[in-house]
């Protein structure tokens, strides 16, 4: 009895004694006037080429990030409360354009693009999954022209980045140990095995999706450390602060690369309502991501001819920037199934003051879940031939979209406010659910970013362009059919999975769960999954598409490369989050090796 109130109350004391912890910042006031390096953006990219070039002491390194510390809102550490992030001032709250084939549930028809805005970028939002994609992906990269990005050439830098926490994937030779980003499995619920059986009965098979074999179904690998998010902030970026050679500035809003003649010089940046202006004596280096990336380039000169005269920007080089923009398109939480066993994650639950409490005691429970419990890879009857690749990604989620009210609903997937009404979202906040979140790899749609001004203070036009090509929503369907038939397995209706038979709006003229209403539910709950590649692609001197060369250099220019999501000659069949660590691990090394 004694030994458990004096463990409570050592427990208690460590607690408050690291919440009275004063972190020394190393954060900059004002930057100098020259650097080696200046890094635009410390997100998923950003961080990790802040860290790789310091560690050379003789490098003097600049990043900028426009927004804040990741610190500053204690939501961005804890797993499951990544929603409440949606909105905030941490997030840019992007919405592309509305939709003329897609969307039709959502408010104005518009896509809300979540992106991180604070040191650590979307990695500090996301839902921390980690899904590197096919071998085949890779080597497409390099058939397309972009040498030296083969599967066999980039699965050193997955590694060299990994610390992985499963002892029998460690053991396969295809995963990293003692690397700064720490990956761990983090299934939560019951419903993971339950699920994982449902696959086998399927014959689908259940192993490492990031190992030998990409096809099958595994438990959650995501980016978490003790129960809390491990952004690459967290590892990559806050390790390397302390050294005098890194520089890091926020709440530093760049609106310009500086050039002279063809070479880049240095970048325009307003910090404290101050314009400022700082020079790089080697490379300026984008890693602002897959929006904005495209946006900075347009607004320094760099991007199509025809567009930029139609703003009166000067042209310093005429190339297809912010063209070939892929996403990752899907449904947040179609089909859903109401379950007898009290498995899922709830309202009540995971808000709960015993959930609270066991969190801040010891980092575990239900908000120490990252949301997901498995994760699937298939190829159906739809997928592309000529790629060879999986179309299809599933992930297994332990509840309904319902969970929250419907200001939460909006906010996580920008439905209109009526579709949520009528949906009833609301009426299953507490209601044991298993979801499923099925989306496109490989869609044969593809869209643009364009600037609406010349003002670097206005958000671009994004226009993903979803459901343009018919072929893409057939594989949706087939992708909804696949979820359908792991409900009908005996290891799920042992649990008494049972379709939630509501009619979505807008779909009732068509007989429910036929292929015409399932293109229809499609076409109306359209959400991203977060996953914007491909607007800066890389690839061949003699590709006209291509926008960087396989170095990552800007063609045509010297002294400026773009290193991020937005140089993906095709995007990967999986999320996009480790592919981007693994393009800026590589891209450290052939900037270090340049300077030789």
């Amino acid at each position: 009895m004694w030994a458990k109130i004096i463990a409570v109350i050592a427990v208690a004391a460590a607690i408050y004694t690291r919440m009275q912890t004063v972190q020394q910042s190393f954060i900059r006031e004002d930057a100098n006037e020259e650097y080696d390096y200046i890094i635009v953006g410390a997100g998923s990219a950003g961080c990790v080429l802040a860290s790789r070039l310091s560690e050379d002491s003789s490098n003097k390194v600049l990043i900028l990030e426009a927004g804040g510390e990741e610190t500053d809102n204690k939501f961005v550490k804890q797993p499951a409360m990544q929603g409440l992030l949606r909105n905030s001032k941490e997030d840019w709250s992007f919405k592309t354009v509305p939709q003329k084939n897609s969307c039709w549930g959502c408010e104005n028809k518009q896509s809300l693009w979540p992106r991180g805005r604070m040191l650590g970028g979307s990695s500090n939002i996301n839902g921390m999954q980690y899904v590197r994609g096919n071998k085949g992906d890779f080597d497409l990269w390099e058939k397309m022209g972009a040498t030296g990005w083969s599967y066999k050439d980039i699965l050193p830098y997955f590694k060299k980045s990994e610390d992985n926490r499963n002892e029998e994937y460690r053991k396969s030779g295809y995963h990293g140990i003692g690397g700064p980003w720490t990956i761990s499995s983090t299934a939560f619920t019951p419903l993971a095995g339950i699920t994982l059986d449902a696959a086998k009965e399927l014959g689908y098979r259940v192993g490492d999706i990031n190992g030998e074999e990409q096809l099958g179904f595994h438990s959650l690998q995501a980016n978490v450390k003790d129960g809390e998010r491990w952004s690459v902030s967290d590892a990559f970026l806050r390790p390397a602060m302390s050294r005098p050679n890194l520089h890091v500035l926020i709440n530093a809003h760049v609106t310009k690369v500086t050039f002279n003649g063809k070479r880049a010089t240095g970048v325009e940046f307003v910090h404290g309502a101050r314009k400022k202006r700082v020079r790089a004596a080697r490379e300026v280096i984008l890693s602002a991501g897959s929006i904005q990336s495209p946006q900075l380039l347009m607004l320094s000169g760099v991007g199509p001819k025809e567009h930029l005269q139609q703003l009166n920007v000067s042209l310093v080089a005429d190339l297809p920037v912010g063209k070939h923009l892929q996403d990752h398109q899907g449904i947040i939480t179609y089909p859903e199934y109401w379950i007898e066993k009290p498995y899922s994650l709830t309202s009540d639950g995971i808000n709960g003051w015993k959930s609270n409490l066991k969190y801040k005691l010891f980092k575990q429970g239900q908000i120490a879940s990252s949301l997901l419990d498995v994760v699937g890879i298939i190829k159906t009857k739809a997928a592309d031939p000529k790629l060879d690749l999986p179309d299809i990604e599933i992930l297994v989620a332990p509840f309904g979209l319902g969970f929250g009210d419907e200001q939460s609903v909006y906010d996580f997937v920008g439905f209109d406010r009526k579709f949520i009404k009528d949906y009833k979202y609301s009426e299953f906040l507490n209601r044991h659910i298993l979801s499923f979140v099925p989306f496109l790899l490989h869609p044969k749609s593809v869209g643009e970013i364009r600037l609406q001004t010349t003002d670097p203070f206005d958000y671009p036009l994004i226009d993903p362009n979803y459901y343009d090509d018919e072929r893409d929503v057939i594989s949706m369907v087939e992708g909804i059919k696949a979820c359908a038939q792991l409900a009908e397995t005996k290891a799920l209706k042992a649990i008494g999975a049972k379709l939630r038979k509501q009619t979505v709006p807008g779909c009732e003229k068509h007989t429910h769960m036929s292929d015409e209403y399932l293109e229809c539910v499609a076409r109306t709950m359209t959400t991203t999954i977060y996953h914007p590649t491909g607007t800066c692609k890389m690839g061949a001197s003699n590709d006209p598409t291509a926008v960087t060369d396989p170095q990552l250099r800007v063609r045509g220019l010297q002294g400026l490369r773009v290193v991020d999501a937005s140089v993906m000659p095709e995007t990967v069949s999986a999320n996009t989050q480790a592919s981007t660590v693994m393009i800026a691990e590589k891209a450290a090394d052939m900037i270090k090796a340049a300077k030789l």
